[in-house]
């Protein structure tokens, strides 16, 4: 947030509430960096933490799921199962003011602009959360697809696609396993 709405330009955060975004690279190159360092195998916050070992017992069995919701429409989602649960009750939840009721997300609009995410960093994202793609049944995105990944640092002769593969006691592994590094990002 002092990113977009510096502490010196506002009188308290609900001052930031609306601004418009004014994002200026700083914290693309701050995402850039963190990818491109992070291992993914220990996530010091929930957001960075997979779904798969969420919705798995400590053994790697599946937990029974009743229903999967995507989250470009969580208002939706949250309605959906609100009258699921509340039946027609859940109506009034709709009718009340900003921010109270099923859902009381976020106020204002996210200040980070992904289209300035290097094609780079968007590869090794893919390759960190690659095994909840490949679980949850979830289509790589384009920019992902082909033959962009190594085990064997960058050598170009051992290229290939992301992909799983089912191991000895039938859990599903990544078949590109991610360590930490620093490469020079691809143009876009």
């Amino acid at each position: 947030e002092d990113v977009f709405c510096p502490p010196s330009t506002r009188n308290s955060r609900k001052d930031c509430l609306y601004r418009k975004s004014k994002e200026n690279g700083t914290l693309v190159e701050r995402l850039e960096r963190f990818v491109q360092d992070y291992d993914g195998r220990s996530p010091f916050d929930i957001h960075l933490k997979l779904q798969v070992p969420i919705l798995s017992s400590t053994d790697g069995e599946p937990l029974h799921i009743t229903q999967l919701y995507n989250t470009t429409d969580s208002e939706g989602g949250w309605k959906r199962i609100a009258k699921q649960f509340l039946g027609e009750d859940a109506e009034h939840f709709g009718n009340q003011k900003q921010g109270e009721g099923v859902i009381a997300g976020r106020s204002y609009p996210r200040r980070f602009n992904s289209s300035m995410v290097s094609v780079d960093t968007q590869r090794r994202i893919c390759e960190l959360t690659l095994l909840d793609y490949c679980c949850l049944n979830l289509p790589l995105p384009e920019v992902c697809v082909g033959q962009h990944y190594s085990n064997n640092g960058d050598d170009e002769e051992s290229l290939r696609e992301l992909f799983c593969v089912l191991d000895g006691e039938g859990h599903i592994q990544p078949g590109i396993f991610p360590g930490n590094r620093r490469r020079p990002p691809v143009a876009n």
